[in-house]
């Protein structure tokens, strides 16, 4: 995706000279890994890490850290801009891997920076690539050799997952997830191929593995939300963060769960767009919302779990125009839950609840007409009702 980030280069520029001096060097990795999807199943595959050592860079690619400080596009671009994604082109369904892949693959699962010795074949070319669903990534370059220079810090329970192949990869996330190991890192670790049983241990393009881990990991979560007990009230959590706009409400029924976006652009006008899942889920790729829809449901399931309880959970997204360069869809699951950190407005009726966040938005309550869950509550009368009505 190509991006007019230009308003934003006096905050990035000054790495081009660093960037582009770059050969032979060693870097401070934050850790990070990315892996292409062009030619699947050959991919390229890289790392990506300052053209210097430091003793910390954790957060050049820390969604969880870039939220919590409330970090804008242009600090986010700075820390993206100075580093080199030294790149390789592998077979990603190859059995075993080579060095390369390996120094790859033990990026991945570091705790901590870890310090990579680079030798590449021709100087980066400073610029980023963009689009929607991860950080931005910059300067590429043809890798030639790649080693660690010291044993990267690994918790135990990775090392042990990751070498367990007889544990599934959706097992083997939901396991790490469950301690404690940031949502960030594991689509790291499921990128570089390190779960799974042998046929599952492949290069999952970046893109690919951001709502692969957010989609199993809430799935996981729903089997048990289905049965809690319902809210018994309506509540509003709201949230704003980067030229996003977030509305999430909570009813009193049912788990079900509906993203409804809204596109606000100077040049294609207003877009709107939504998915739904019933409370068995969908069958299907959320095509209109795509990754954004499992990212936002990863944050629902989340606080659902938090709160032993179930509800039909609506998003309603505004996309502004300040939000002039992708981020990534973290900012989604990150502003969404903060979102339901933070205290909920309480409303006695749905149509009050509705009216706040039509209030809120900049096209009024014309989202509505796009919400198949709103569709749902107005039509289906609840099996409790129709067995009062025989019974009378």
């Amino acid at each position: 995706m190509r991006v007019d980030y230009s308003k934003y280069a006096d905050k990035v520029l000054f790495w081009k000279s660093v960037v582009e001096s770059s050969k032979d060097f060693t870097g401070t990795s934050p850790p990070s890994i990315f892996v292409g999807r062009n030619l699947y199943p050959k991919v390229f595959v890289g790392v990506l890490s300052p053209p210097q050592q430091h003793e910390s860079t954790e957060i050049l690619d820390s969604p969880e850290s870039w939220y919590r400080e409330r970090a804008t596009i242009s600090q986010i671009l700075g820390y993206r801009g100075q580093m080199v994604y030294s790149r390789f082109q592998t077979n990603s369904v190859k059995s075993k891997p080579g060095k390369l892949e390996e120094v790859v693959q033990e990026v991945s699962i570091a705790k901590k920076s870890a310090d990579v010795e680079v030798s590449l074949e021709k100087r980066p070319v400073f610029g980023f690539n963009f689009d929607n669903w991860s950080s931005p990534v910059g300067s590429p370059a043809p890798v030639t050799k790649m080693r660690l220079t010291s044993n990267p810090s690994v918790e135990h329970r990775v090392e042990y997952v990751t070498s367990d192949t007889n544990m599934r990869s959706a097992d083997a996330l939901v396991d790490l997830y469950k301690k404690g190991i940031q949502v960030s890192r594991l689509q790291k670790i499921f990128s570089a191929g390190l779960l799974g049983v042998p046929f599952q241990r492949r290069f999952v393009p970046t893109r690919w593995s951001v709502t692969a881990v957010d989609d199993i990991i809430g799935k996981a979560m729903r089997k048990e939300v289905r049965f809690f007990p319902e809210i018994g009230e309506f509540l509003l959590f709201h949230n704003e963060y980067l030229g996003n706009h977030y509305e999430v409400l909570m009813i009193p029924d049912q788990y079900q769960f509906e993203l409804v976006e809204i596109w606000n652009s100077f040049v294609s006008g207003t877009q709107i767009g939504s998915d739904y899942e019933g409370n068995h889920g969908r069958k299907d790729y959320a095509d209109n919302t795509q990754g954004a829809f499992y990212a936002g449901r990863l944050g629902v399931m989340e606080k659902l779990t938090e709160m032993r309880r179930q509800a039909s959970v609506l998003i309603v997204r505004e996309i502004l125009p300040a939000y002039d360069v992708p981020m990534g869809i973290w900012q989604m699951r990150e502003t969404v839950r903060g979102a339901l950190d933070g205290e909920p407005e309480k409303f006695a009726t749905l149509n009050e609840a509705l009216a706040r966040i039509s209030q809120r938005v900049t096209v009024g309550g014309k989202w509505r007409e796009r919400s198949e869950l709103l569709r749902n509550l107005r039509e289906q009368r609840k099996l409790s009702s129709f067995i009062a009505s025989s019974c009378s």
